[in-house]
């Protein structure tokens, strides 16, 4: 059996994230095709999750490295980190200070990436730690998850086939920020210029790159040539709720706010959807499922009627039946992981177009799109009050996500890149 070693920032479990979820559908099936060993970081706090997932995987290897208290070498390579990017930030704040005029300028400045591109998202101690792990043993592929590790494949030695899975294409993202912007800035764009540099530039000392999505295989195909790149989006069992969607007098969206693109979509929404949506549907409801901060709550006072933060669900079907699920998502590249989670609870679903990018779902025929806030309330308002738009959207995306997206077929796939 071929031998493999996947090192990722997170371990893949429990399945609170768009991120552990697709790590953990190609894993399950991985291990039944190689010898999997798998490093990643993990918190004392985490090691009840560990052992549930040992217990699921009985046949993976697993290198947790246990994040503690800083190590001194940790500390200094972080302060070295900061003072070389020291002026960028310096000037940023600059930048910033003179052109923020409006919220959501705020928001971005507080939550961009442009100046945390290029650091280090982890202790610098799992260089050694995943050093040693390749050490351990004849790897004939070593795969490397997320931005935050995308410079290890310097430490891969050449006889491994060096993979990298790019779940978010950073520069894209960036961009999108840079976008929404309320003001344009020369520096900010060459900011932006040097991180697509280091990224593109990363990329291609891999062997391959494999993306989640065409769209962004698609992109990058326009800026390296060098790695063999390849796409294989995400496959998720079809589910198996109940749910038989007919009406719905509440709205749901799905995710955390450390994932910056989920808050900037929860806040456009509730700044300039939310309150025109209630005046017009007064026993309409909101529930926001995830891990949101008390502050971040704190701070929409006044929007909040009728809005809930029930935080992570454990029946997530039961929360999603006979709603409306709304993907405002601006930022970001890779897929939505939350739509398909939609479409397998049974409901009909409305999202902009970077939302719905990447996935096989067309407006009008599986799901209803709006980038402005006209546009997203009308979607909402045209389901809220069609007695069967709801469900014919919901059994349209249910059967193209059968047919096109089905677990088997994209399985095959990525065994394939494999070969």
């Amino acid at each position: 059996m071929r031998n493999i070693l996947i090192v990722t920032p997170y371990m893949p479990f429990p399945l609170n994230s768009g991120g552990r979820i697709a790590q953990f559908e190609f894993n399950n099936e991985l291990r039944h095709h190689f010898k999997v060993t798998i490093a990643f970081t993990m918190k004392p706090e985490d090691q009840k999750d560990l052992e549930e997932l040992k217990k699921l995987w009985k046949n993976v290897n697993f290198k947790p490295y246990l994040i503690t208290k800083k190590t001194f070498s940790d500390q200094l390579g972080s302060v070295l980190f900061r003072f070389s990017e020291f002026v960028n930030r310096l000037i940023g704040k600059g930048v910033f200070f003179f052109g923020c005029k409006t919220n959501l300028d705020k928001l971005l400045q507080q939550n961009t990436t442009l100046f945390r591109s290029k650091s280090f998202g982890f202790p610098r101690g799992f260089i050694d730690h995943f050093r040693d792990v390749l050490l351990e043993d004849s790897f004939e592929y070593v795969q490397v998850e997320f931005h935050q590790l995308i410079s290890f494949a310097k430490y891969i030695p050449r006889s491994s086939y060096r993979i990298f899975v790019h779940h978010e294409l950073r520069f894209v993202r960036e961009k999108r920020e840079l976008e929404l912007f309320s003001f344009k800035s020369g520096f900010l764009q060459w900011v932006y210029g040097k991180n697509k540099k280091f990224e593109l530039s990363a990329l291609e000392k891999y062997d391959m790159v494999c993306t989640l999505s065409d769209v962004d295989k698609l992109i990058l195909e326009k800026d390296i040539k060098k790695p063999l790149l390849v796409s294989s989006p995400v496959p998720i069992k079809a589910g198996k709720s109940a749910n038989d969607f007919s009406s719905a007098n509440k709205l749901v969206f799905l995710g955390g706010e450390d994932h910056f693109p989920n808050k900037e979509g929860v806040d456009w929404f509730l700044m300039n959807c939310w309150m025109p949506l209630k005046s017009k549907y007064p026993d309409l409801k909101l529930s926001v499922i995830g891990k949101w901060h008390q502050s971040t709550i704190d701070s929409y006072a006044g929007l909040l009627d009728a809005v809930s933060f029930p935080g992570y669900v454990e029946h997530l079907y039961e929360e999603l039946a006979d709603s409306i699920f709304i993907v405002p998502i601006r930022i970001g590249s890779g897929i939505r992981m939350k739509i398909i989670e939609a479409v397998n609870a049974g409901i009909p679903f409305v999202s902009t177009e970077v939302g719905v990018e990447g996935l096989c779902f067309k407006n009008g025929h599986d799901c209803l799109i709006g980038n402005t806030p006209q546009e997203f309330c009308s979607s909402i308002a045209k389901i809220l009050e069609s007695k069967d738009l709801g469900h014919q959207l919901m059994a349209n995306a249910r059967n193209t996500l059968s047919v096109e997206n089905s677990y088997e077929k994209l399985i095959d796939r990525r065994l394939a890149i494999y070969n």
